[in-house]
């Protein structure tokens, strides 16, 4: 089951709900777009202080993780999962 990008954003501000994202109503393009962005943001973890910010890995697998313990219904979870697998693998192509 596929769901559409602006569900996979309102999905992704349950499982992190103290993130500031905009809460507007946008399009299917801007919704994949702002989901991307927020990960990549969360993955090259840029929200935390230089010294002691996370490898994009060890950020992955405590997202994976807290996707996984989520009460959201298991195809959300595992196409949540597939975003952040999108987003991971775009940053380690840009990275090597």
């Amino acid at each position: 089951m596929t769901y559409p990008f602006s569900a996979l954003l309102d999905a992704y501000r349950r499982l992190w709900p103290n993130r500031s994202i905009t809460t507007e109503t946008l399009d299917e393009q801007k919704s994949k777009a702002l989901l991307y962005e927020t990960i990549s943001q969360e993955l090259r973890d840029e929200w935390t202080h230089p010294r002691v910010r996370q490898s994009p890995e060890a950020k992955f697998y405590y997202a994976v993780k807290r996707a996984a313990a989520s009460d959201l219904p298991d195809g959300m979870k595992v196409a949540l999962i597939q975003a952040y697998l999108t987003v991971m693998e775009q940053l380690q192509a840009n990275h090597t």
